[in-house]
């Protein structure tokens, strides 16, 4: 009896172990903010910076979704108070293209818009804009769920960059999200830097 009880503990490891790294992974990421994240409603008491960075999220249908909504709102209200002098939407090619055309719509010059398409997750974001704009900082408009992630990639990434809340809503899919977030910011805190299939910044 004693060796079957051994033998079904141990049959319990590859399920639990796991289980409690990305646990550990996650509060570690997620603990290590060193800083207050500032908020683009109270934009005025930050200083400026180059650009603007607003990573992709859920375009559905030829409508945008409501977290990518907010982040380039986020980004007019800090373009308008001139605390960046460009806004730079990275994404997928349908992704960008309505970010584009929402952002024009609402009278941001076109030269004041810069594009990346290859923005697929948000470490390649990240990268992309580091080659792109050597020297540059920006602010990167994200949700609070996601701002300790953001910071971390960007760090990572090589890029001067600190995110910025834009969240104006309670979102529907906000149960949805932590659960993607709690293991993409686990694999992220593990020392893999990989995006969780489904997950934009």
């Amino acid at each position: 009896m004693n060796g079957k009880k051994r033998h079904t503990g141990l049959w319990f490891l590859p399920g639990i172990l796991p289980a409690g790294f990305s646990l550990f992974s996650y509060r570690k990421l997620h603990g290590k903010q060193k800083r207050a994240a500032a908020d683009v409603f109270f934009c005025e008491a930050l200083k400026k910076r180059d650009g603007i960075l607003v990573p992709g999220a859920l375009v559905k249908n030829g409508v945008i979704g409501a977290q990518l909504k907010d982040r380039l709102d986020g980004a007019l209200r800090l373009y308008r108070a001139s605390i960046g002098k460009f806004i730079l939407i990275s994404g997928t090619r349908k992704e960008v293209k309505f970010m584009k055309m929402y952002l024009l719509f609402r009278g941001i010059p076109q030269e004041n818009i810069y594009e990346d398409r290859e923005g697929l997750d948000t470490f390649r974001t990240m990268k992309n804009t580091c080659s792109a704009f050597p020297g540059k900082s920006f602010y990167v408009c994200t949700q609070k769920l996601y701002v300790p992630r953001t910071d971390y990639l960007a760090e990572a990434a090589g890029l001067n960059a600190h995110a910025v809340i834009s969240d104006s809503v309670i979102y529907q899919s906000r149960h949805k999200d932590r659960i993607r977030e709690y293991f993409a910011a686990s694999g992220t805190a593990g020392g893999r830097v990989y995006q969780w299939t489904g997950i934009r910044l």
